[in-house]
């Protein structure tokens, strides 16, 4: 079910492009307008570029996934996600949840969704990142890195490094936080349609003082040796088109 979700928009701002001495001389980007959106009982602010307004912090609605259980292949119940315990409650919170691909799909509020790897290419161009670029994979762009993770007293969009959840290798078999505070990893909707073994989708990959973003594509769940299959966590931002408000 949809919940019911608020809008109150701030005044239109100008997009600026200058140089910062202040930020190692990175151009000034600012964002046409700002605003904000409450869905439940969090409230999210939103930045627009390119005629797409996206969420500035990481969504946060549902089960976080700490709290996951899996039922493993002896019947036994463990906890699914391990080496959580060293965050602090602050970073819980800012950093939001982290979402399999079909939740970060279905969680969408109504107006917005998960952005399609179109969407993310035009943010990136929106930061400078060049046309030539934009359609590599690998890591990409000069210092569109750095400018999509400042928060609003740069561009804005403020991608954080929350890390992702993957299946880690050995015995015995558990899903862990992995790079937290070191890289950020975020969905796209789109399906790289090249993958024929099992569905695969492109997403973005940030890291801590990186001028390049990463776009590649990975699956979205994996198996281990009994074949019992895990799913895939990374951050979510929504993204909608561009409102009359």
């Amino acid at each position: 079910m949809k919940k019911i979700i608020s809008y109150i928009s701030v005044a239109l701002l100008v997009v600026a492009i200058g140089c910062n001495d202040d930020d190692n001389n990175l151009p000034v980007i600012k964002p046409e307008k700002t605003g904000m959106v409450t869905i439940g009982e969090n409230t999210y602010e939103w930045v627009r570029y390119a005629g797409l307004d996206w969420m500035t912090s990481n969504f946060k609605e549902g089960t976080p996934y700490y709290e996951l259980t899996y039922i493993n292949q002896y019947g036994y119940t463990d906890d699914l996600i391990k080496d959580c315990e060293d965050l602090t409650p602050e970073e819980w919170d800012r950093y939001g949840n982290l979402y399999s691909y079909e939740e970060a799909k279905a969680n969408a509020p109504e107006g917005w969704r998960l952005p399609t790897d179109e969407d993310w290419k035009k943010l990136e161009k929106a930061l400078g990142m060049s046309p030539g670029e934009l359609d590599d994979t690998g890591w990409r762009g000069s210092v569109e890195g750095e400018l999509i993770q400042q928060d609003e007293t740069g561009s804005g969009i403020h991608l954080l490094l929350a890390g992702y959840v993957s299946l880690q290798p050995g015995t015995p078999l558990f899903q862990y936080l992995r790079q937290v505070r070191e890289y950020g990893y975020y969905w796209s909707s789109t399906v790289d349609e090249s993958y024929t073994q099992s569905t695969a989708v492109y997403y973005r990959r940030i890291r801590f003082n990186s001028s390049q973003i990463e776009r590649t594509s990975t699956t979205i769940e994996e198996k281990d040796y009994v074949q019992n299959v895990y799913k895939r966590f990374m951050s979510v931002r929504y993204v909608r088109d561009a409102q009359n408000n």
